[in-house]
């Protein structure tokens, strides 16, 4: 019988270097989004039954395909993580479990899994509210969609969009209830302030949690208790 916590650990340390020194370059070293993740994910988990194991490797590895480029692409996706979890000692079904989670993250096709929806959750709480409008403008762009000298209306819509289509596809009760307590309301000259300090720094390899520290001066003190709050996880002690 495999040791599930060690294999966890071995799991959580592949997921933290992909994220931090494969992903993008090594840009992404040192931001806590991967450690949220798990955290939120094994929490979803027990609050609706799911297998915390699956749900929290999962969550662990759901980022592993963006090296390539583009992690929005099921099939592809499958085949990366099976690949990478050919060098644990896990079961075929454990496997092909895990694999869902990490496949169905984006949204881009329904999760079949109860654990995967758990994920699919956890990954969509980090981009609603203003950490979302962080994480998504910092992807944008690092993957070079935006260009960070010229913010135009159409990029602020761009983030602000992608934002209400993740959210919309929320499955579980617990994160639908979390992504309306996080969501803020933003004036559209406050939006594209925040869009471009978050691009402008993102150029210049500033992490997700240091751009939040970069904005704090420009949000109201109900804007910056609920950007700690995603950053810091402490709304999960309320709904304990």
């Amino acid at each position: 019988m495999i040791d599930k916590e060690l294999v966890l650990k071995k799991i959580k340390e592949l997921g933290i270097k992909i994220d931090h020194d494969v992903s993008f370059g090594g840009k992404s070293r040192g931001n806590k989004h991967l450690s949220r993740v798990v955290r939120v994910a094994k929490f979803l988990a027990n609050k609706c039954g799911a297998d915390e194991f699956i749900a929290v490797a999962g969550a662990a590895l759901h980022d592993t395909a963006l090296p390539t480029g583009n992690d929005y692409d099921y099939v592809k996706n499958k085949k990366v993580i099976k690949k990478l979890l050919k060098k644990f000692d896990l079961s075929l079904q454990d496997v092909e479990r895990i694999a869902e989670c990490v496949a169905s993250h984006e949204g881009t096709v329904k999760p079949k899994s109860l654990e995967a929806q758990v994920v699919h959750d956890a990954d969509v709480l980090e981009k609603v509210g203003l950490l979302g409008v962080i994480r998504h403008t910092w992807k944008l762009t690092n993957f070079n969609k935006i260009n960070p000298q010229n913010i135009r209306d159409h990029d602020v819509k761009t983030v602000f969009d992608h934002i209400e289509w993740r959210k919309k596809k929320l499955l579980t009760p617990t994160a639908i209830k979390i992504a309306s307590y996080l969501s803020v309301q933003l004036e559209k000259e406050k939006a594209k302030l925040i869009v471009s300090m978050s691009a402008t720094l993102a150029a210049r390899g500033v992490v997700t949690e240091k751009i939040a520290t970069g904005l704090y001066k420009h949000l109201s003190q109900k804007e910056k208790d609920k950007l700690r709050e995603q950053l810091n996880l402490s709304y999960l002690r309320k709904l304990r």
